[in-house]
């Protein structure tokens, strides 16, 4: 009776292990090319379309085998968290299957036991007894369990008297923080394309600089990655760098609303945490000048006034405060009450917009102590508040919008 699949990949897993640990200690060898899209969806959140160009070698291909006709194959690496809308498919846009958890769990175990099965063979040690002292190490390490895992490889070595376990520790280390992507592919014998997309949440850093993980700068020979800069913005500057060691590996055009990036690894090198740092602009001409000059005008009406008008005077009438009352109101509305914008460009704008707010409530309250015919102090204080405001949100914005791109170029 034949086997059910996941019953044939219990009885091959080290097999499959095995061969597998032969591709990720060479993934540039049989990995011609990774080429990544990052689209921002918001200001939390971005899609990864990723294509995979591989050559399964001939002599690996059989030991990956899960039935007849299918092979599992070591596709990527993805961090470890909820998978949210991934999606899998190959040349024809087909549907491709992935093993499962309680799969992927059973070879990797497999692969941290065959790793530290090597490292003990090179120092001749006691497998049998660190093998069973390891294995609630290695469960942790499945378990997405990384607390103290340096402190537990070293207090193992310590206990054993054994040199440092260098291929155990850096396959616990991947393995405890990614899980291997496991392709169920037919026809391994040729070369593939398997295309795959998932959305992520990403990291923030200061002055609106925000860091996406590129694991796969080192998955592939090559590596290409873009990132479709949502509307009315565009990347500052754009690098890939080990973020842990602050090294820039590549840089991609200034000012551009669809940079991309290019890198061949060099097998020797290693990296800690790399990834893609993009630093985003608003476009000068979305919101930043129409703000910076309503506020100039805003700044014009209160403070002239308040230096050379007897503004007592022109609290018996109320029609200058009146005009000054609906040209802000309709400023307002129009300038910062938008609902059509991408939500990373309304969280980069809300500061030059709560300026233009204190700028446009700051007139209000000076008009409406005209309007009002309140007391001289009360006039005095508000319009002298009103012109300092006024005069501060107009050279902010005034700043922004000479240090803003202002022409998008590219393809849109």
């Amino acid at each position: 009776m034949a086997a059910w699949p996941g019953e044939e990949i219990e009885e091959r897993a080290a097999e499959i292990a095995a061969h597998a640990y032969v591709l990720l200690r060479q993934p540039s060898g049989w990995r011609h090319r990774r080429v990544e899209t990052i689209t921002v969806l918001s200001h939390e959140q971005v899609r990864r379309h990723v294509s995979v160009d591989f050559t399964v070698p001939e002599d690996v291909g059989d030991g990956l085998r899960v039935s007849a006709h299918e092979h599992a194959v070591p596709l990527a690496f993805l961090t470890k968290r909820p998978l949210v809308h991934f999606d899998l498919r190959n040349e024809e846009t087909h549907a491709i299957p992935l093993l499962t958890a309680e799969q992927n769990r059973m070879i990797g175990r497999e692969l941290l036991y065959q790793v530290l099965t090597g490292d003990l063979a090179a120092q001749d040690a006691d497998d049998g007894a660190v093998t069973l002292a390891a294995g609630p190490l290695v469960e942790a390490v499945l378990g997405e369990d990384e607390r103290r895992l340096e402190d537990r490889i070293a207090e193992l070595e310590a206990k054993y008297e054994l040199e440092p376990l260098s291929d155990f520790r850096a396959m616990a280390a991947v393995l405890s923080r990614y899980f291997i992507v496991w392709a169920v592919v037919r026809g391994v014998e040729r070369r593939r394309i398997f295309k795959f997309a998932y959305d992520e949440r990403y990291s923030q850093l200061p002055a609106f600089r925000y860091f996406y993980e590129a694991q796969g700068c080192t998955e592939a020979w090559s590596y290409h990655v873009e990132v479709a800069v949502p509307q009315d913005l565009r990347a500052r500057t754009t690098s890939l760098g080990d973020d842990a060691r602050d090294v820039v590996l590549a840089s991609g055009e200034r000012n551009s609303d669809r940079p991309a990036l290019y890198y061949s690894a060099d097998p020797a090198e290693e990296f800690e945490r790399p990834g893609l740092f993009v630093h985003y602009g608003a476009e000068r001409w979305r919101f930043l000048a129409p703000g910076a000059i309503v506020a100039a005008v805003i700044a014009l009406l209160v403070a002239p006034p308040l230096l050379f008008a007897d503004l007592h005077r022109l609290a018996g009438s109320a029609g200058p405060a009146i005009g000054l009352v609906l040209s802000t109101s309709a400023v307002f509305s129009v300038l910062v009450l938008r609902t059509d914008e991408h939500p990373l460009l309304r969280v980069m704008l809300l500061p030059y917009r709560l300026c233009l707010v204190a700028c446009t409530l700051a007139a209000l309250f000076a008009a409406a102590a005209l309007g009002f015919q309140a007391a001289p102090w009360v006039i005095d204080v508000t319009w002298t508040v009103a012109a300092i405001v006024s005069v501060a949100a107009a050279g902010i914005l005034s700043i922004a919008t000479v240090r803003a791109p202002s022409v998008r170029s590219g393809p849109a």
